[in-house]
C-alpha cells in the first residue's frame, strides 16, 4: 500500500470525522483522531470486536468480578455514563454485576461517572433513572428502588450503552469527555418520568450502605420549566472505609429537549431533599426524551461550560459516531492485519481472539481519566489542616482551592518551556506499575507525559506522590509508593516530557525522607524502622518488603536515567551515593529470604540493635509466595542462583504453572487463576504478571512460549466472566495486549521487553508513527513455539528486546514451529539482571544479538 492511497483515505475517515463533529464532542474526537497519524496507515474499522460486557461477571475460580462498568464512554474520558446494579461486597465496585448467563438484571440508576475494573467502590455519582409511571429512584431516605430488565435486551459498544427497561422505557446513552447524552423512549406521551436523586453514589449500590448521605450535602435545582437540571452530588470516599476519608464533589448542568407537563399530582415536578421526580411532555408523534450533561469536579458553571463547548448542540447519533470514531482511531494504534478481513470470513476462533484483544486495548484506553475542566480548571489535592481522619458517610466535601493546569508551566532539562493541558485523575497505581504505564507510554504518549505532570503537580499540591488517586485524593490500598514504578517506566518507555526535573526532587524526597506524606499518607510506611532494620519485621506482610523493593529500585532507574543536569540541579542534588543506597536497598530481599527453603519469608523484629530477628513463615497480601516470587523482575538472576539454579527454577515455575517440561498438557482454568489461596498460579491479580516470563531467565524460553499462550486462551474469554479478576483501571488488560503481541515489560522501570510468541501472524504497533511490524510465518495457534526471530532482518537470538531496537521503527520476522526448540536457551543468552544492570543490552553480557 502506498503513503498516497493511505493519506487519501485518512482524508475520507477525517471528513467524515468533521461533519460528525459538529457541535457534537468535537474536543474528544479531536483528542481521539489525533491517534492515527494520516501518512503512514489505513483506518480499520476496529470497534466492532470491542465487547464491553467482557469482565462485567465474577470468575468461577477467582471469585473476582473483572468490575469493568459497559456505559458509554470515550478514550480517558472524565464521564463514564452506565448502569449502577445491587453489588456483593468487591465485587461490582464498577458499578455493573451480573452472573454470566443471566436472562435478568436489576439496575439501581444510572449515574455519570465510574472507575473501570477497580476492586474498591468509588464514583457513581448523580443517580437517575426513567419511568412510565411516577416512580421515584429512590425513596426519602435515599435507598434505590431499583428496576429489572431483560439481558436481551442490552447493548454495549464502544460509546454507547443501551437497555429496555421493564418499565418499558428504553434507555440510551452515549458521552463525549466531560459530557454524558441520554435518549429515552416512552411507550407513549403521558408515561415521560424522570427521576434524579443526587443523594445516591457508588456506594448505594450496597444496602447496608445506601441511604446515608444527607440532603444537606447535595443540591439541585431545576428551572426553564424543567429544560435544565442542575446540582451537585457527592463521589464517595474511594474504598469506604479503608482508602481515601475524603469525599469529592460532581457538579452537573443538564439540559432536556421536552418541558415539563403542568400537574397536579402528589410528588411531581418538585425538588425536596436534592431529589425530584419530574414528568415531562412529550409528543403523540415521538415520545422521546433526550438530555445532554456536563460535569464537572468545580462548579456548575464550569459543567455548563465543558457541555457546551463539547456537546451543546449535537444529536445523539453524531455524538454516539463521534465517540465511535475516537476509541477506533485510539484501537488504530495497533493494527491486526487479520481485523481487516471481512468479518463474516472469520473463524469463530479467529473472530474471539480479536474481540479479546480488541476489548482489552479498549480497556487500556479507558484510564486515567480526565479530570480538568474545558478551561483547564481542576480540584486541588492540597486537603485542610487538621487532615481527615475518617470518613463523613453523609457526604459532607471538605472545600478544596481550585487550581489550573496554566499554573504549573516547567523548564524541560534541555531548557525549553513546558506546559500541560489537562489534568487526570483515577490512578490505580499499585496495579497499573507493571505493564499498563508502559503499554500508554508507547501509544499514547502525549497524554503519558500528561498524566505524569498530573502526579507530579497531584504531589507539589499534597505534598508528596500519591499512592492511588480517584478525583482530588489519595489512598493507600495497597502497600508500596507505587507512583515511582509508574513514573520510571512510563518516562522508560519514551513518554517523557513533564516536568522531569520536579518529578526527580519528589522521587528523592520519597525514598530518603522519612517524613515525605501526601497529605497523611507516608511515602514510605515506618520509614526510620525500615531504614535502621532493612525489613518490615512481622505482623506486616511480606509482600509489602517487595512492594518497597520495587519502588526503590523503580527511584533508582528513574534518578540514573534522567540527564545529569536534572541529578546535579540545586533542587534535586542526587549523588552516585545516593544511587548506590537505592540499587542496595532494591537487594534487601535477601534479608527476609530463607535459603534453607528458597522462599520468601518474612522475620520478627529485631531484639537487639542490628540484629535481624528471627526467620519466620512469610505472609502475603491477596495472594501466596509462589505467585509473589516473581513480582520483582529486576533480581531474577540471583534468586534463581539463591534456589539452586535454572534447573530449580524451572521447576518450582512448572509447579506453579501446573505443567511439566514436555509441554504437552493444558492447565485448567483452576490450575491457572486459583484465587489469592492457591499455591497454583493466580492469573487474575497483578503480583503474578511477570512470572510466565521468568522461564527466558532459566534457559527454558519454549516454556515461557508456552504457558503465555495457555494463560491467553484457557483464563481469559468472550463472556461476561471473560476475565480472570478486577482489571484494575485497564491493568489486566494490558497484560493480555502484550502477551497477545510477543512481549513483555518484566522490568517495568527499564526500557526492554522480555519476548514470547506473537498470536496473530500479522499486526502493525504504531510507537509516535513509527509502525513496528511483527509477523509470523504460521499461525501460534498450531505453532506456539520459535525457531528464529530477526528484527530487521538481523538475527533475534535472545529473548530481550531493548526498547531501543524498536523505538523507531522495525520489522519483528518471527518463524515459528510445531515442537519446543532451543531458541534462546544458551547460558550466553541470559537477558539482563540485576538493579543496576544495562538493560539496554539484549543479553546479560551484552556480547550476543542484536
Amino acid at each position: 500500500m502506498s503513503h498516497s492511497m493511505s493519506s487519501r483515505r485518512w482524508a475520507v475517515a477525517v471528513a467524515a470525522i468533521g461533519l460528525l463533529a459538529a457541535g457534537s464532542g468535537a474536543s474528544a474526537l479531536a483528542e481521539g483522531h489525533r491517534a492515527v497519524p494520516p501518512q503512514h496507515r489505513d483506518v480499520l474499522p476496529l470497534t466492532q470486536y470491542v465487547n464491553p460486557f467482557i469482565g462485567t461477571a465474577v470468575s468461577a475460580t477467582s471469585g473476582y468480578a473483572g468490575n469493568n462498568n459497559p456505559g458509554a464512554k470515550v478514550p480517558f474520558g472524565f464521564t463514564n455514563f452506565g448502569p449502577d446494579m445491587p453489588r456483593t461486597n468487591f465485587n461490582g465496585s464498577g458499578g455493573y454485576l451480573n452472573p454470566p448467563t443471566a436472562a435478568t438484571g436489576r439496575i439501581n440508576f444510572f449515574s455519570l461517572t465510574h472507575l473501570n475494573g477497580v476492586g474498591c467502590p468509588g464514583q457513581g455519582a448523580v443517580g437517575m433513572m426513567p419511568a412510565s409511571a411516577p416512580a421515584p429512584v429512590a425513596s426519602s431516605t435515599g435507598v434505590p428502588a431499583g428496576v429489572s430488565f431483560r439481558t436481551s435486551t442490552e447493548s454495549a459498544s464502544p460509546g454507547h450503552y443501551g437497555v429496555t427497561l421493564d418499565n418499558k422505557v428504553k434507555v440510551d446513552l452515549t458521552a463525549t469527555t466531560r459530557t454524558g447524552m441520554a435518549q429515552l423512549t416512552y411507550p407513549d406521551a403521558g408515561s415521560g418520568y424522570f427521576s434524579i436523586d443526587t443523594r445516591l453514589n457508588g456506594n448505594s449500590n450496597r444496602r447496608t450502605e445506601a441511604g446515608k448521605v444527607t440532603s444537606e450535602h447535595v443540591s439541585l435545582s431545576v428551572s426553564d420549566a424543567g429544560r435544565v437540571l442542575s446540582g451537585q452530588s457527592v463521589a464517595p470516599a474511594f474504598c469506604t472505609p479503608y482508602g481515601t476519608p475524603y469525599n469529592s464533589p460532581v457538579y452537573f448542568y443538564a439540559e432536556f429537549d421536552k418541558p415539563l407537563v403542568k400537574t397536579t399530582e402528589s410528588g411531581v415536578n418538585t425538588v425536596r431533599d436534592g431529589a425530584a421526580l419530574l414528568h415531562y411532555d412529550l409528543p403523540t408523534t415521538d415520545p422521546v426524551l433526550r438530555m445532554r450533561v456536563g460535569i464537572s469536579a468545580v462548579s456548575v458553571a464550569n459543567a455548563k461550560l465543558n457541555l457546551h463547548t463539547e456537546n451543546a448542540t449535537g444529536s445523539f447519533e453524531q455524538t454516539r459516531k463521534a465517540a465511535d470514531a475516537a476509541w477506533n482511531a485510539r484501537l488504530n494504534t495497533v493494527q491486526v492485519d487479520q481485523a481487516a478481513t471481512t468479518p463474516a470470513t472469520l473463524t469463530p476462533a479467529q473472530r474471539d481472539k480479536l474481540v479479546k484483544f480488541y476489548t482489552a486495548l479498549y480497556r487500556v484506553f479507558a484510564s486515567p481519566t480526565v479530570y480538568s475542566d474545558v478551561n483547564g480548571d481542576f480540584r486541588s489535592m492540597k486537603a485542610q489542616r487538621p487532615l481527615a481522619t475518617a470518613v463523613d458517610t453523609t457526604g459532607g466535601v471538605e472545600q478544596r482551592p481550585v487550581a489550573n493546569v496554566a499554573d504549573y508551566s516547567y523548564t524541560r532539562p534541555d531548557g525549553s518551556k513546558g506546559s500541560y493541558g489537562t489534568h487526570y485523575s483515577s490512578f490505580s497505581l499499585w496495579d497499573t506499575y507493571r505493564s499498563q504505564a508502559q503499554l500508554l507510554a508507547l501509544l499514547a504518549p502525549k497524554e503519558a507525559s500528561e498524566m505524569m505532570q498530573s502526579l507530579v503537580v497531584d504531589a507539589q499540591q499534597c505534598g508528596a506522590f500519591p499512592h492511588w488517586v480517584d478525583a482530588s485524593d489519595d489512598s493507600t490500598p495497597m502497600a508500596g509508593d507505587n507512583a515511582l514504578p509508574v513514573l520510571a517506566g512510563t518516562y522508560s518507555f519514551g513518554a517523557k516530557d513533564f516536568d522531569v526535573t520536579t518529578a526527580a526532587r519528589l522521587v528523592k524526597q520519597s525514598v530518603f525522607d522519612p517524613a515525605s506524606a501526601c497529605n497523611a499518607n507516608k511515602s514510605m510506611s515506618s520509614a526510620e524502622q525500615y531504614l535502621r532494620d532493612g525489613y518490615y519485621p512481622s505482623p506486616e506482610w511480606s509482600s509489602s518488603n517487595i512492594e518497597r523493593w520495587n519502588s526503590d529500585r523503580a527511584a533508582a532507574a528513574f534518578l540514573s536515567e534522567v540527564p545529569a543536569s536534572v541529578r546535579t540541579d540545586p533542587q534535586v542534588d542526587v549523588t552516585q551515593a545516593d544511587l548506590a543506597k537505592l540499587v542496595d536497598r532494591a537487594g534487601w530481599w535477601r534479608k527476609i529470604f530463607d535459603a534453607d527453603n528458597g522462599r520468601i519469608a518474612t522475620r520478627a523484629a529485631p531484639t537487639t540493635p542490628g540484629t535481624p530477628g528471627p526467620l519466620q513463615p512469610g505472609t502475603f497480601h491477596e495472594s501466596t509466595e509462589p505467585n509473589y516470587f516473581w513480582s520483582f523482575g529486576y533480581a531474577w538472576a540471583d534468586l534463581i542462583n539463591a534456589i539452586g539454579g535454572k534447573e530449580q527454577a524451572v521447576a518450582r515455575l512448572n509447579r506453579l504453572f501446573s505443567i511439566d517440561s514436555t509441554l504437552s498438557t493444558t492447565p485448567t482454568l483452576q490450575q491457572l487463576n486459583g484465587g489469592q489461596d492457591a499455591q497454583t498460579y493466580y492469573m487474575g491479580n497483578e503480583m503474578s504478571f511477570n512470572a510466565p516470563w521468568a522461564y527466558n531467565w532459566a534457559g527454558a524460553p519454549a516454556s515461557s512460549q508456552y504457558i503465555v499462550q495457555k494463560l491467553m486462551d484457557v483464563t481469559f474469554g468472550t463472556g461476561r466472566d471473560g476475565l480472570p479478576g478486577n482489571d484494575d483501571m485497564g491493568a489486566l488488560s494490558s497484560w493480555y495486549v502484550f502477551a497477545a503481541l510477543g512481549m513483555y515489560p518484566t522490568v517495568g522501570s527499564s526500557s526492554g521487553l522480555a519476548l514470547s510468541t506473537p498470536q496473530f501472524q500479522a499486526a502493525t504497533v504504531w510507537l509516535k508513527n513509527k509502525p513496528v511490524r511483527i509477523t509470523t510465518d504460521r499461525d501460534a495457534a498450531t505453532d506456539p513455539f520459535i525457531a528464529a526471530m530477526t528484527v530487521d532482518g538481523t538475527a533475534q537470538q535472545g529473548s530481550w528486546l531493548p526498547l531501543r531496537s524498536i523505538k523507531n521503527g522495525a520489522d519483528l520476522a518471527v518463524t515459528l514451529s510445531t515442537r519446543p526448540t532451543s531458541w534462546a536457551s544458551a547460558d550466553a543468552l541470559t537477558p539482563p539482571s540485576g538493579a543496576s544492570a544495562d538493560y539496554t543490552r539484549p543479553t546479560a553480557s551484552g556480547s550476543v544479538s542484536r
